[in-house]
């Protein structure tokens, strides 16, 4: 059931449940929490029936594993890989560990390993830091990521900073330009009534002109 894979566990009763994904997955963190012993005793239920991890030790149904992490996937002297795994490539990093160990069949399809994965994330990350705690060339784990919650904290504080400030300079410019709109009202305002005044004053002049011209001349005879 176990042939050419470079994993291979029979786990009883199909395998474990698969598990909600945490919204945020810190490999970086989880690594650097992980509890190695406990990986051993996982591993050693698990895994040993296909494998073994001591330096030099002999394949079995799947290839040993000492040195693994940041080891090519695919060139343990001796073993025969599945093809699936050879097209995958390149090493053995965290995240692809962590891929792989979770389900197999979706990192590398086509493969025949019957692992159905380490679905739990605690389980599964404790596997992988005691496989690095057996690979003598294994990387550093990745960094956790940033804190975020922190860098959010202190935005709130560096804006309200500036707030005031910037406040005040906004209130300032509103009100000069209420000012200028209501000094422009008023010079239009003594405009509009100077003209008006003018134009009054010419109409009635021209009023009375006209009706100087056309007001009859009293005779003498009227007069009498």
């Amino acid at each position: 059931m176990c042939e050419n894979f470079a994993y291979c566990v029979e786990v009883a009763g199909g395998g474990a449940a698969a598990v909600e994904e945490e919204e945020v997955f810190d490999l970086g963190a989880l690594l650097a929490a992980a509890d190695v012993s406990r990986g051993e005793r996982t591993f050693k239920g698990q895994c040993t029936t296909c494998h073994t991890i001591d330096d030099g030790g002999a394949n079995g149904t799947g290839p040993n594993l000492h040195g693994v992490v940041g080891a090519d996937k695919h060139v343990h002297p001796g073993f025969n890989y599945s093809a699936a795994l050879t097209e995958v490539g390149g090493s053995w990093t965290y995240e692809d560990l962590n891929h792989w160990l979770e389900n197999p069949g979706a990192f590398a399809r086509g493969t025949s390993m019957s692992f159905a994965g380490l679905r739990k994330d605690p389980d599964r990350i404790n596997v992988i830091a005691y496989l690095a705690s057996q690979s003598p060339n294994a990387p550093p784990f990745p960094d956790p990521l940033p804190a975020a919650e922190e860098d959010d904290a202190a935005a709130p504080a560096e804006d309200g900073a500036e707030a005031p400030a910037e406040g005040e300079e906004a209130a300032a410019r509103v009100e000069d330009a209420v000012e200028a709109v209501e000094d422009a009202a008023d010079a239009t305002q003594e405009t509009v009534t100077e003209v008006v005044t003018e134009e009054a004053d010419t109409a009635m002049d021209t009023a009375e002109e006209a009706f100087d011209e056309e007001a009859p001349t009293p005779t003498e005879e009227e007069g009498e």
